[in-house]
């Protein structure tokens, strides 16, 4: 039976045991194990107005061994297990021990108590048992049991302290794991109240990890994690909260890495070199001691390392995904959310669409009046298709003049997109008018890699721009098909070039009113595996492929040849046009070496001069120009090609220093003797002659065209009445035949 020491009188004893107990319902549970009832009876007594670390106790019974497992699996949270040896068993209590140990149960206390000590001996039992403490029931004053109590429940403590700390530090490990993750901060904060709990062994009334984005933007602290009476809080600001001590907040902010403490409130705030600004408002239930205090400065003054190192990397992860010059997503971004929807197996997210809006005009926008400029378009074009197409799709800059636009769910009109256009937008004060090209991709995305479903809405975006400016676009497959043909045509046509089996012919050159040849253009012919390439599909290849050089050195060695057999027939020397491209006269060094390969071959500008394709964009005060005066400063002919069907003619004919224009065939073949109104070819002529220049027709196949372009003081002419275009000996037999009066179907071949 426990001894009682009636004299005894413990401080901690004071009231009455009816008295309500502590609001919080944290007592510290004892289980005791007795097969007497007496014991348990004493043992009620003796701990009824017993308080251990400021917290009464709540006794369990048992009696039996059985029955004691039972309650422990029901009540892990029991701290302090005071336990019999002898009772079913002489060994029924140390078989216990070895179970509740065996089972996980590490946290727990035991204390024998035993009235045979000569059945467990202490010192084997303490030895051999994983126990606190040892004590023959004959031995057990109150004084005893309750001070082997403190000892036993302050280990608890400090064991669930450790547990505690243990558990905020593997929630902060788990923040940092996913910090490219939108809960990241979310997880980081709601670790740190946590740990601050169970480093400080309180249980928080409530508690607020708030952050601000931007520097002395202190008023704009944001909830990112409440515990308590603050949890309902999450996502509002900090000041709108009215439970909270906001002098005490000030003090923190202005204090800045010092925790300020007041009774039962703990405030911190720390500023990160990113300027994101932390603040941790606590409140608990406890004055804290002085300890307590130190504590929580080594631990805030970690905290705020750990958050330097989180803002750093969450301002990385942001960066890479946020376009720096105009702050809206970048590729990145739209990679991501394009990835997303492929791996997702949410039946949502079935069908899914994706958008690529490129802005036309763009380069004349940036070249005209800065890049600055133009990105001020591409933040107001941004913003209006934002929008329009709401929070759930992402739109992202995907190229220098590009947008896209992701929509998991499929259901966003492609129409709210081109509508943006139809208003102008204000850009730094003035409104300016935008068109745009889109490309559109509709389907499921599930299976198909993400680069597939982008490389499908680009494509489909550039062959809508090859059609014209503006407009949209949907996908089809056969534009996969038509790509993987042009790819295919690149390779041939690459090893083509390489291997010098391009041919080339000469179309020859009259002047309208005599009949008398004044040269011929050089056109390339392509067999591939035994069939004629069109040079209209070709050529448009090699110019995007980067062969177009190569193909024009190899045209001159043509030129070279013929001359060559031209002076073995005695015949003289004809000029030869050769077609340049828009990207190689644009380029300097090309310049220079077509310059350097004439003289090689003995080409000057009395057998040689060249054509521009006006439908090829290039400014007239750029690269190109300067090109095109320096070959005309060598003096060679410069001619502009397909007049009438591109860009800025006049411009052309008034800046750039042409010889003349070729009438484009569109407006040539219209020509007849029943229609005789005045056409685009009569007007073509008429400028010609106004600014002094010569003009050439071309794709002239009738007498009527013939005597009609005559009509018009057009010069000279080229086309099918006369000759198709001939490979260099068929060329030179055809002039030595050709005159003007026996032209009929002459040169057809």
């Amino acid at each position: 039976m426990l001894q009682q020491e009636k004299s005894e009188i413990w401080p901690s004893e004071a009231g009455s045991n009816t008295q309500p107990e502590d609001q919080t319902n944290t007592k510290w549970r004892v289980l005791v194990v007795d097969d007497d009832a007496d014991v348990h009876e004493a043992t009620d007594y003796a701990l009824a107005r017993v308080k251990i670390l400021g917290r009464s106790l709540e006794l369990i019974h048992a009696l039996s061994a059985g029955e004691a497992l039972k309650i422990l699996h029901k009540q892990p949270d029991i701290a302090v297990i005071l336990l019999d040896v002898v009772m079913e068993r002489p060994d029924s209590g140390l078989r216990l021990v070895e179970e509740i140990r065996a089972e996980g149960y590490r946290e727990q206390r035991i204390i024998l108590r035993t009235g045979y000590p000569g059945d467990a001996p202490e010192k084997e039992v303490i030895r051999d048992y994983e126990i606190d403490d040892y004590w023959s029931k004959d031995e057990l004053t109150r004084t005893r049991l309750v001070t082997s109590l403190t000892t036993a429940i302050r280990s608890v403590d400090y064991i669930r302290a450790l547990k505690g700390t243990r558990n905020g530090l593997e929630m902060v490990i788990e923040g940092t794991q996913y910090l490219y993750k939108n809960k990241s901060l979310d997880l980081f904060a709601e670790g740190v109240l946590t740990q601050l709990a169970a480093i400080l062994r309180v249980s928080p009334e409530g508690g607020i990890c708030a952050l601000a984005q931007l520097p002395d933007k202190e008023d704009e602290l944001v909830v990112l994690s409440g515990i308590g009476r603050f949890a309902p809080h999450v996502g509002s600001k900090l000041f709108e909260v009215d439970d909270i001590d906001k002098d005490l907040v000030f003090q923190s902010l202005e204090k800045g890495r010092v925790p300020v403490v007041a009774e039962n409130k703990l405030v911190f705030s720390h500023q990160s070199e990113t300027g994101r600004r932390l603040l941790i408002y606590f409140v608990h239930e406890q004055i804290l001691s002085q300890q307590d205090v130190v504590l929580t400065e080594v631990f805030v003054t970690n905290l705020a390392i750990c958050f330097d190192n989180l803002a750093l990397i969450t301002e990385l992860g942001e960066l890479a995904f946020v376009d720096q010059r105009v702050g809206i997503p970048n590729q990145n971004a739209f990679d991501r959310e394009l990835m997303n929807i492929t791996r997702s197996d949410n039946d949502d997210k079935s069908e899914a669409l994706v958008a690529m809006v490129a802005i036309e005009d763009a380069a004349q926008f940036a070249i005209a009046f800065g890049v600055t400029y133009f990105d001020q378009i591409m933040n107001a074009v941004y913003e209006r298709l934002r929008a329009v197409a709401g929070d759930n799709v992402l739109v992202a800059r995907v190229g220098e003049y590009t947008l896209g636009l992701v929509d998991s769910s499929g259901k966003f009109e492609v129409s709210a997109a081109e509508n943006i256009f139809d208003e102008p937008f204000e850009v730094a004060g003035s409104p300016v008018v935008v068109r745009a090209t889109i490309g559109v991709v509709r389907g499921n995305p599930q299976g198909r890699r993400s680069s597939d479903i982008q490389r499908a809405a680009r494509l489909t975006l550039l062959k809508q721009k090859q059609k014209g400016p503006g407009g949209t676009a949907e996908f089809e497959p056969s534009m996969a098909d038509e790509v993987q043909d042009s790819l295919r045509l690149i390779g041939r046509l690459r090893q083509a070039v390489q291997d010098r089996v391009l041919t080339f012919v000469f179309q020859p050159k009259v002047r309208l009113a005599t009949g008398e040849v004044v040269g011929s253009e050089v056109l390339c012919r392509w067999m591939d595996d035994g069939e004629p390439v069109s040079p209209g599909r070709f050529i448009p290849v090699a110019e995007r492929s980067g062969l177009s050089g190569e193909i024009t050195f190899q045209c001159l060695e043509a030129v070279r040849d013929l001359n060559q057999r031209l002076q073995q027939e005695n015949l003289p020397p004809l000029k030869a046009a050769v077609n340049l491209a828009a990207n190689d006269i644009a380029d300097r060094d090309f310049v220079d070496q077509l310059l350097a390969v004439c003289h090689q071959h003995g080409l000057g500008p009395e057998t040689v001069s060249f054509e521009i394709t006006e439908t090829q964009h290039f400014t007239n005060d750029g690269e190109a120009t300067a090109c095109v005066q320096k070959l005309a400063a060598q003096g060679f002919e410069i001619w502009l090609d397909d007049f009438g069907t591109g860009y800025s003619s006049l411009t052309h004919l008034d800046v750039s220093p042409v010889r003349g224009i070729k009438i484009d065939k569109s407006f040539i073949s219209v020509l007849s003797a029943d229609s005789r109104p005045s056409h685009v070819a009569e007007t073509a002529a008429g400028i010609a002659q106004t600014l002094g220049l010569v003009s050439v027709a071309e794709g002239v196949e009738t007498r009527d065209q013939h005597a009609i372009c005559q009509e018009h003081g057009i010069e000279f002419a080229q086309g099918f009445l006369y000759s198709a275009g001939l490979y260099p000996d068929k060329y030179v037999e055809w002039l030595k035949n050709w005159n003007l009066n026996g032209w009929a179907d002459h040169g057809r071949s």
